[in-house]
């Protein structure tokens, strides 16, 4: 047992290292595909056709700067972890119920509706008689990228053939942060893979507490993560099962951010965020500050005056790639998000004063935890502090009336804190801290029963799917003019910026 735990980290070939920077340019350029459809898609010809040489002028230099990362683990000799780590993904992707193949939660609704429209509708998609939701037309307005090569495939063969392109769409970006997680840490570790699939708050814990009863069944099948009125952090599992359109961006260009050597490339990979996962952008804004500041001090020469340093730091940063094509994507996904003012209600701060103890018992079992654990290991990086503050604070600020700011503006601090947490374990286990190595990996195996509630609701309902689609789903198939959740969706544009002088 001891030579298995010593073991369950390691790299399982110790080689030569080589690296390549051929999978962040693949993650670059998976990024960059949707952001050139919404170009062609929206906007009038002369601006696309400018903005995509714009845009590809970027991806060129970005992608010559890529840094280089660790492929000396994929090798033939761990061929046999490769392909157990490419099918966990298949039946992970599987089990999510993208491309319809297994069960779908109820949010996957408003998501298949998403694709159906943007499938079914010429593009933009405007709605001329929106009559009696709105007085005037409006346009499908909503950070819809992931959605976007799926869509063109459903306007050539349809809208399964969409679903399908979809699952396959996702895959391949759940691969390459599969990956990205790997060369972080530097070695293929399929222990480390399940430790993501799994990672998660103590929601059972704090479930049991709320539910504080004897018949409460800690191996179930329900969603667990709401125990805790007005705030909720998301598991892994669960952010993949639920939100995909989000997590799945979200995590790829947080790992991207985390790899990068500079800031030469830093707000042109940040600009891809807000089209794909607008909340979890903002979450991102305090590793973007941290990451120029520290490559500013690092540029810094301190025989030299500040006159004489500025310069240097602001060829760092001040890029073609960052400030021309980056600048151009930021703004244009703002202007067209900003047509739909309809569905929030404006930002709030929540005093933690009144909510004290929920935030408290929220925060202990959601992710303090997690840090008090590894506080001697990681508590002198930047990173554990700026992720820290950063899922202080998420909680207490609401956009609109729910929880899901909360949400997903916290899935990038989850990410580095995952990161930062397999750091710890690992030297642990190097330096035979047992005792510390074991502590963490009992509170990450009870994170890791929030997943498993997912993954089992998704295992014990999708043969009835199979048996009957059109009735067991909780996702059943709506109008998304007609539903309640419309002002998500839609926006009246007639006096945006974006309709009038950029959409075709």
């Amino acid at each position: 047992m001891k030579k298995q735990l010593k073991n369950m980290f390691r790299s399982s070939e110790k080689s030569k290292k080589t690296t390549s920077s051929i999978f962040i340019r693949a993650a670059y350029i998976y990024l960059a595909i949707p952001i050139y459809i919404f170009v062609f898609g929206w906007f009038k010809l002369p601006i696309a056709l400018i903005s995509a040489a714009v845009i590809s002028v970027g991806l060129y230099f970005a992608m010559k700067n890529a840094p280089k990362t660790d492929i000396s683990f994929l090798c033939k000799k761990n061929a046999a972890i490769i392909f157990a780590v490419v099918v966990l993904a298949f039946w992970w992707m599987y089990m999510s119920g993208i491309g319809e193949f297994a069960y779908q939660n109820f949010d996957h609704m408003w998501r298949n509706a998403i694709l159906e429209n943007l499938v079914d509708k010429p593009w933009p998609v405007i709605i001329e008689d929106a009559s009696p939701h709105f007085e005037k037309p409006v346009a499908m307005v909503y950070y819809f990228a992931l959605w976007l090569p799926a869509a063109c495939a459903g306007k050539l063969w349809g809208l399964h053939a969409a679903h399908v392109f979809l699952y396959f769409w996702c895959l391949i970006g759940v691969l390459l942060v599969f990956y990205l997680i790997s060369a972080y840490h530097k070695k293929l570790s399929l222990p480390i893979i399940l430790a993501f699939i799994f990672f998660g708050g103590l929601d059972i814990v704090g479930s049991f507490i709320y539910t504080n009863s004897p018949d409460f069944l800690w191996f179930n099948s329900g969603h667990i993560e709401h125990w805790s009125t007005g705030f909720q952090y998301s598991s892994i599992t669960t952010q993949l099962f639920w939100v995909f359109n989000q997590a799945v961006p979200a995590w790829l260009i947080t790992l991207l951010l985390l790899h990068m050597k500079d800031s030469r490339s830093l707000v042109f990979v940040f600009s891809f965020s807000l089209l794909f996962c607008t909340l979890p952008a903002i979450g991102m804004l305090p590793l973007i500050g941290y990451m120029a500041v520290k490559r500013s001090i690092e540029l810094y020469d301190k025989k030299k005056s500040i006159k004489a340093n500025i310069p240097v730091i602001l060829r760092d940063i001040m890029t073609f790639q960052n400030v021309i094509a980056g600048g151009l994507i930021g703004i244009t996904s703002a202007l067209f998000l900003k047509a739909n003012s309809s569905g929030t209600t404006g930002l709030t701060f929540t005093k933690p004063s009144l909510v004290f103890m929920t935030y408290i018992v929220f925060l202990f079992f959601e992710c303090l935890i997690y840090y008090i654990l590894i506080f001697k290991n990681q508590g002198k990086k930047p990173l554990y502090y700026v992720s820290l503050v950063t899922l202080l604070i998420v909680p207490l600020i609401r956009v609109g009336s729910g929880i899901d700011f909360c949400m997903r503006a916290s899935i990038p601090s989850l990410v580095i804190l995952f990161t930062l947490i397999i750091d710890a374990e690992i030297t642990f286990i190097k330096e035979k801290k047992r005792t510390a190595a074991a502590a963490l990996t009992l509170v990450l195996a009870v994170g890791g029963i929030t997943a498993q509630h997912e993954i089992m609701r998704a295992v014990q309902l999708t043969p009835n799917k199979l048996a009957n689609p059109d009735a067991t789903s909780e996702a059943a198939h709506i109008d998304l003019l007609e539903d309640g959740m419309r002002n998500n969706f839609f926006g009246e544009f007639e006096d945006s910026f974006f309709f009038k002088y950029i959409a075709k």
